[in-house]
């Protein structure tokens, strides 16, 4: 695999996606639990289409940047454990690189999306990259401490997607 798309943490291999994810992605994305937390209401839902949309636009990404989203995999078994990374956003108002990720829930709880964040962050800061944020809804407590453990810090609200989410920044 070329330099840059594999990271490897104490528990994770960060991957370049491949289309071949995409039935990971399905499984993930359209998990209720995941929903709750990424499409909060008014919001719809993600429908069966948008995993894959949102594949096609990670690939994308890589080819364009060099650098995006990882399929994250538990380095012991190989199993699917989520998606992390870093990919382009204007929720900010301005070009910024965000550190989103989602982890299966079966696995919440383990530390793995703060793994995967720090390694996003070292990236980041690798890349020298100017602007680095996440951002959440309010209630998304286990996401903000994720946030706080990857060394950014609360910036304030942020509209997003009409839904109000608060914003952190690197």
């Amino acid at each position: 695999m070329p330099p840059g798309e594999e990271t490897l943490t104490a528990r994770l291999r960060c991957l370049r996606p491949t289309r071949a994810d995409e039935p990971d992605y399905a499984a993930l994305l359209l998990e209720p639990d995941v929903q709750r937390w990424l499409r909060p209401p008014p919001l719809a839902p993600m429908g069966p289409a948008d995993p894959g949309d949102l594949l096609t636009h990670d690939l994308a990404h890589w080819d364009d940047h060099g650098y995006g989203p990882w399929v994250l995999r538990d380095r012991r078994t190989g199993a699917f454990v989520g998606r992390g990374g870093m990919c382009w956003t204007t929720a900010t108002g301005s070009f910024a690189v965000e550190l989103p990720w989602a982890i299966v829930p079966a696995r919440w709880g383990e530390g793995l999306a703060t793994e995967a964040a720090r390694a996003a962050v070292a990236q980041a800061r690798a890349l020298e990259l100017e602007e680095v944020v996440s951002f959440t809804v309010p209630g998304n407590l286990p996401s903000r401490r994720v946030m706080e453990k990857a060394g950014l810090r609360l910036a304030g609200p942020l509209q997003h997607a009409g839904v109000e989410h608060v914003l952190y920044r690197l």
